[in-house]
């Protein structure tokens, strides 16, 4: 099976309901399987014990890890381009510029025509590694958020009826895993057998 043929078995309009109304089943675990027990036969797995713990690193291989990208980081240099999005960091590099050409033509080849300008360059240039390097750990940190947000011990049955905690990112497809009252639902799943549930 592909990724992609999973995705569409939980996909909310491919729901079939009854006559009443309730929501039963995916409408393809239905018409392409049978139910759940042929798609457990389909992806080699036990409904009450899960996958053997040999197949964990083939099946994350073929189906990938259970855990999103984590955000790309900006460059230093796509840092410092943004402070040129602000238009008076945009008029004081003109500025300095137009400072030390016309501190060059009045004197000359001195200290002092450079000065008013250099000084502009200074403020602009303290201004841009400061709003850089705030950027920068702001970033930082979000992604390490983003990153810790993700972990979450799950139950998982893995070629026994007793669950073994583990971090949801290692889940793979296949294993089969106990909620209780309370808990983040870690992956799309398929619920194979539950009491009162709500979601």
């Amino acid at each position: 099976m592909t990724a992609d043929e999973l995705a569409a078995l939980t996909h909310m309009d491919l729901r079939y309901k009854d006559d009443a109304g309730a929501i039963k089943s995916s409408k393809k675990l239905i018409a392409d399987f049978g139910s759940l027990e042929g798609l457990a036969t389909k992806l080699q797995t036990n409904l009450v014990t899960g996958i053997d713990a040999k197949t964990k690193e083939e099946r994350a291989e073929v189906f990938g890890a259970n855990a999103f990208e984590p955000p790309q980081l900006r460059t230093i240099c796509e840092l410092i381009l943004e402070n040129f999005e602000d238009f008076i960091n945009r008029v004081l590099l003109v500025a300095a510029l137009v400072s030390v050409v016309i501190g060059e033509i009045q004197h000359p080849f001195t200290a002092k025509g450079l000065l008013e300008g250099t000084s502009i360059a200074v403020a602009l240039t303290i201004i841009i590694v400061v709003t850089s390097t705030n950027n920068y750990m702001a970033e930082s940190r979000l992604a390490d958020l983003v990153a810790l947000s993700g972990k979450q011990e799950v139950p998982v049955l893995r070629g026994s009826d007793v669950p073994t905690a583990l971090d949801s990112t290692e889940l793979v497809v296949g294993d089969v895993i106990k909620l209780k009252m309370g808990d983040k639902v870690p992956a799309d799943c398929l619920v194979i057998d539950g009491k009162d549930m709500q979601c």
